[in-house]
């Protein structure tokens, strides 16, 4: 997911104190009483240092994102505990046809939404088919382009069909779903965020924006109040479907928070931790490391990040290949992962390291291996005459900030004039969507599952590189028919192959270059029950409780 990016406690006194003993954000004088098994009440608090904007499932693309994940919603499969697509809304595995391209499923009964409309097969056709939407206001849906594998989505996404043939709904509790080619990981998809069903009765009704204010869903909570810019809270969905879950009584969410005040505040017992890990600041990790009361905080995390440098190949003067190149070729990798203070890997390519088509020979035999003589060459012969570069990075995030000083040293040294420019997330991602928005601009991948499909449909393919998508906007169609040839194939070597053959297209062009991988660590309070650290999306709030 290309990021991919609360309130104190207010009651009167006597609430207050009852409240302290049952809440993670409530003081350090919570006692911190341990037990093996889940315990049910209480209030956890974490803290973000950017902001949210929308909950729409289909719209959600930053840390709204990553809350919405592990709250608000269900799809057919949710994502566990390492990242595997486990059955969720389906009650049982699908029916699949001898030629896999069709899928049947049958739904649970009894699922409602929290305002307790009965969830039906009707809603999830819905669901989809406005991910499809190609009018979907505010903006279209980031799942279109992956949600074009059903027969009809091709017609119906460019708003030349009003149905989807592809997806059936032919009673309350049964979804067919026709692939116009058989999808390997079809079960990933339909994990995904902008596949989680929403009420059609409400939805459909409602203005652009009204539902990501005011979102509705099947998940463990609910939305309860949002104070844009400080806080949301989420409280238990009374309709869940799972008994007994979620163990919380309430979830909190603080946003624009600095993340030295994070840190300190979980130190001080306020928050439970980072609402995502790669938030915590090196100079903070290595005090909490250094400190004995601190050391069991820490969480080391998959690394599930990519960053990568997106070049627009419609700007001048890097329309020019030869001076993409010489970027790639001005990078110094392994001081960059200094810079990170030792919280990064060197990274030759954009494919996850988890990811079964990460390609092991990049790593020594780079496409554009680091070489600042041979990038000074190719600066002078591709015709630059010193025009002015701007790099522009997230300047809300901390791996991006480290970062940017060091690629401006880099570029500089091979004689480009380049300045660099802070620009907070969602505003970034606003203005290197249009297909002269930026010169060059950082980017990344948080895992949406671990295969390289999912970076490349979502960042890489040249549906993911139009209007409003990524800031290189370069498609190369040699390496999308690769991809798509490869979906055709069951899991597997020649699968992979077709995969990786599509990415060296990609780096080749050198308009997405690579620069890090992120291994980022989790500050979480010790009172937290069942914590672990979900690879995609962080916080899986239904399984967490509060030790007494």
């Amino acid at each position: 997911m290309n990021q991919r990016t609360r309130f104190p406690l207010s009651a009167i006194l006597l609430t207050l104190i009852a409240l302290l003993a049952s809440t993670v954000g409530a003081g350090a004088a919570a006692a911190r009483h341990t037990t093996s098994a889940p315990t049910r009440g209480g209030t956890i608090e974490i803290a973000f240092s950017d902001d949210m904007t929308n909950f729409d499932a289909a719209q959600a693309y930053s840390s709204d994102w990553t809350v919405m994940n592990g709250t608000l919603y269900n799809g057919l499969y949710q994502f566990d505990r390492n990242g595997v697509p486990q059955l969720d809304l389906a009650a049982s595995a699908p029916v699949v046809s001898a030629d896999r391209k069709i899928w049947t499923f049958h739904l649970r009964k009894g699922v409602r939404f929290s305002n307790g409309l009965p969830m039906t097969a009707e809603d999830l056709k819905y669901s989809i088919m406005r991910t499809l939407n190609p009018t979907l206001k505010p903006s279209v849906s980031w799942g279109q382009i992956t949600d074009e594998i059903f027969t009809g989505s091709t017609a119906f996404a460019a708003g030349k069909s009003k149905t989807v043939s592809g997806i059936q709904a032919p009673d309350p509790y049964t979804i067919r779903f026709v692939l116009t080619q058989p999808i390997a990981i079809l079960p990933y998809i339909l994990a995904e965020s902008f596949n989680f069903v929403v009420p059609k009765a409400i939805v459909s009704k409602e203005s652009a924006d009204t539902f990501g204010n005011h979102p509705i869903g099947t998940g463990p909570f609910m939305l309860q109040s949002w104070q844009k810019g400080v806080k949301v809270v989420f409280v238990r969905n009374p309709y869940y479907f799972r008994a007994g879950k979620p163990y919380l009584d309430k979830v909190i969410v603080d946003v624009n928070v600095a993340p030295n005040v994070i840190a300190l505040k979980v130190e001080k017992g306020e928050l439970a931790g980072f609402g995502t890990a790669n938030q915590l600041a090196a100079a903070d990790l290595q005090q909490a490391r250094n400190d004995p009361r601190y050391a069991n905080y820490l969480i080391n995390t998959p690394t599930a990040q990519a960053d990568w440098l997106n070049v627009d190949v419609h700007v001048a003067p890097l329309t020019n290949q030869t001076l993409r190149q010489a970027l790639a070729m001005a990078i110094d990798r392994v001081r960059l992962v200094k810079l990170l203070g030792g919280k990064a890997i060197p990274a030759s390519q954009i494919y996850l390291p988890l990811d079964p088509q990460y390609d092991p020979s990049l790593a020594t035999r780079p496409i554009y291996p680091y070489n600042p003589t041979k990038a000074a060459a190719l600066v002078k012969s591709s015709g630059y005459h010193g025009q002015l570069i701007t790099l522009d990075y997230y300047n809300n995030l901390q791996d991006m900030i480290a970062l940017a000083p060091g690629l401006l040293q880099d570029f500089q040294q091979v004689g480009l004039n380049v300045a660099i420019r802070g620009v907070g997330h969602n505003s970034l991602l606003q203005i290197a969507g249009a297909l002269n928005g930026t010169q060059i601009s950082t980017a990344f991948w948080l895992a949406d599952y671990f295969d390289g499909y999912d970076v490349y449909s979502g960042a890489l393919s040249c549906g993911a590189n139009g209007v409003g998508g990524e800031g290189s906007h370069y498609c190369n169609p040699a390496a999308d028919d690769l991809s798509n040839r490869a979906e055709a194939l069951p899991l597997g070597p020649a699968r992979n192959a077709l995969l990786r053959q599509a990415q060296i297209r990609i780096l080749q062009a050198a308009a997405q270059i690579p620069l890090v991988y992120v291994k980022s660590t989790e500050m979480v309070s010790p009172k937290v029950g069942g914590f672990y650290y979900q690879p995609y999306f962080n916080w899986q709030f239904e399984n967490y409780w509060l030790k007494r």
